[in-house]
């Protein structure tokens, strides 16, 4: 996919949830191995999107990735789904970007029971 079917395809999401939810989804589906024989390298198969930061850091690893890749290596499949790999992370990082942050959901402190010893 280019980049503006990305762009597309991030849209009409509200949330950073849905964005890192259909990231991950597209992410699979772009690994999926019933696809062909190719083996996908180990720095773009399994990339974490739970949270914001994992996005980020995964995004920084597809980039370092592609950068390696010089001269006929630049011509392999692993290339060519590592760039596309690539530009899915930095359009979802350009909408979540757009989006405000989630609100942080802090656990109840569990009651503190005082013990009495003998």
């Amino acid at each position: 996919m280019d980049t503006e079917n990305w762009i597309l395809h991030f849209q009409p999401f509200r949330t950073r949830t849905e964005v890192r939810n259909s990231l991950a989804g597209t992410l699979v589906g772009l690994m999926d191995p019933g696809q062909g024989p190719v083996t996908y390298p180990t720095e773009i198969a399994a990339l974490p999107t739970g949270n914001d930061r994992e996005v980020m850091e995964s995004y920084l690893l597809v980039k370092t990735f592609c950068e390696r890749k010089k001269g006929a290596e630049r011509r392999s499949v692993a290339a060519a789904m590592g760039d596309n790999v690539r530009a899915l992370f930095a359009r979802a990082l350009d909408r979540m970007k757009e989006l405000p942050p989630e609100p942080v959901k802090l656990m109840p402190i569990a009651a503190v029971t005082q013990v009495r010893r003998a």
